[in-house]
């Protein structure tokens, strides 16, 4: 049986229960710590908690109002109309180089991520419902690994989408007004 190494990213949250593979691995490796945040392009980095979201990261940093006051979830809703990065730098034991196969594990990226390892794009992920897996040994260093994760806005990307189709959708929980698609609005059959 070959060797085999995990590399655990936990986004958003996390799974108890062990697959197959899971309980084939000879180590594992959770890159939690360390993390930091930014608005994309903004290059003003702040700590980060993973796993966890964007907007418990925003409040513990004091950079938003409490969303569950009042009304200030209303004002908040800028928040996922924009990009946000996140990245962090972690090294490996000499150990793991020695394991034929070196996967790196990611759970619960929310929605629309481009996942980069040492500046080398791993993943596309469109899709929060599912475990992603990918074999990273040849980008992997001893020291210094960069890992970075463009989150981009599942709504811009929704919107394109909508738009793409060439005909509008009803929709009856149309929350334009709220602050839900912004600018644009959609009609009401």
């Amino acid at each position: 049986m070959r060797n085999l190494v995990l590399l655990y990213i936990v986004f958003i949250m996390s799974v108890s229960c062990k697959t197959g593979i899971e309980k084939q691995m000879d180590t594992a490796m959770k890159i939690n710590q360390h993390w930091q945040f930014s608005e994309a392009g903004k290059n003003e980095w702040n700590p980060a908690i993973v796993p966890g979201t964007i907007h418990t990261d925003l409040l513990t940093n004091k950079m938003i109002d409490d969303p569950y006051y009042r009304l200030n979830e209303h004002d908040l809703q800028w928040i996922d109309k924009n990009d946000w990065e996140y990245k962090t730098t972690f090294s490996t034991d000499g150990e793991m180089f020695e394991k034929d196969h070196i996967e790196m594990v990611f759970h619960g990226l929310d929605t629309y991520a481009d996942i980069y390892l040492n500046e080398h794009l791993i993943l596309s992920a469109d899709n929060m419902f599912r475990t992603w897996h990918v074999y990273v040994k040849p980008l992997l260093k001893p020291m210094d690994n960069k890992l970075r994760i463009l989150f981009k806005s599942p709504v811009n990307i929704g919107l394109e989408k909508l738009d793409a189709l060439g005909y509008q959708l009803p929709a009856d929980n149309d929350q334009s007004e709220n602050g839900g698609l912004g600018n644009k609005k959609v009609s009401i059959f």
